[in-house]
């Protein structure tokens, strides 16, 4: 099950999937917000609350020996939701993910002080008008709604990342990680504490790519992944 990152959803798999082949059966998640699944689904903001909902779906659809696979900020969803789920869950592939510390973007206090002035009567909405524009120069596509991406901007003031660190150092099933030396979000160093952090696997740098190597290095992460696959 693939678990896409904030703002995200299905689409960012699209390019993955079918390089990985009709014979792996690869869900693609909508988190609450996002493309299929409303927000009042589960409005909640922090990462424990979404592991939860994350969790939730792998045990609906009853799935075993599953492999999680989370991008950027749903790779700690995805490995939050592997240590509820026991056996359920025989490996986990983070991709790009959010790591141990918080990176540049998501440091300090600004994102607490942004949700909190996206809600104040008189400037809220001269505010929220300039969401899109502020998340494109990020990198990320104007398909986004400005409840979404406020959405996005309250569970980014929420990240824990002390809880996401105690996370890795449990995680007990084997763990492909894969990044990009060219990541404007999440740093190198960022992605090699990760790499070192977690449980053995393969661990796949790409030189290129950006935030999304998914899209941009589709069929070589797709080669890892089907290796990886193999070697459960």
């Amino acid at each position: 099950m693939a678990v896409p990152g904030y703002p995200g959803g299905p689409r960012d798999w699209r390019w993955l999937a079918p390089a990985l082949g009709a014979d792996i059966r690869f869900i693609r998640l909508a988190m609450p917000a996002f493309e299929q699944t409303p927000l009042a689904t589960n409005p909640a903001t922090s990462i424990d609350e979404r592991a939860d909902f994350v969790a939730a779906c792998v045990e609906a659809l009853d799935l075993r020996d599953a492999v999680l696979l989370g991008h950027s900020m749903g790779g700690a969803l995805a490995g939050m939701a592997t240590q509820r789920l026991g056996d359920r869950v025989k490996g986990l592939g983070l991709v790009c993910s959010i790591g141990p510390t918080a990176h540049p973007s998501v440091r300090g206090n600004h994102m607490k002080v942004a949700s909190q002035l996206l809600r104040w009567p008189l400037i809220k909405w001269p505010l929220r008008a300039l969401l899109p524009r502020g998340f494109e120069l990020m990198g990320f596509p104007r398909r986004w709604s400005s409840d979404q991406l406020m959405h996005t901007i309250d569970c980014a003031a929420a990240l824990d990342f002390p809880s996401w660190a105690q996370s890795i150092d449990a995680l007990t099933v084997p763990t492909l990680v894969a990044w990009s030396d060219d990541d404007p979000l999440i740093p190198q160093e960022i992605s090699l504490a990760l790499a070192d952090r977690a449980p053995s696997g393969p661990r796949l740098p790409f030189p290129t790519g950006g935030h999304n190597i998914q899209k941009f290095q589709a069929v070589e992460l797709a080669a890892g992944v089907r290796t990886f696959l193999s070697s459960l």
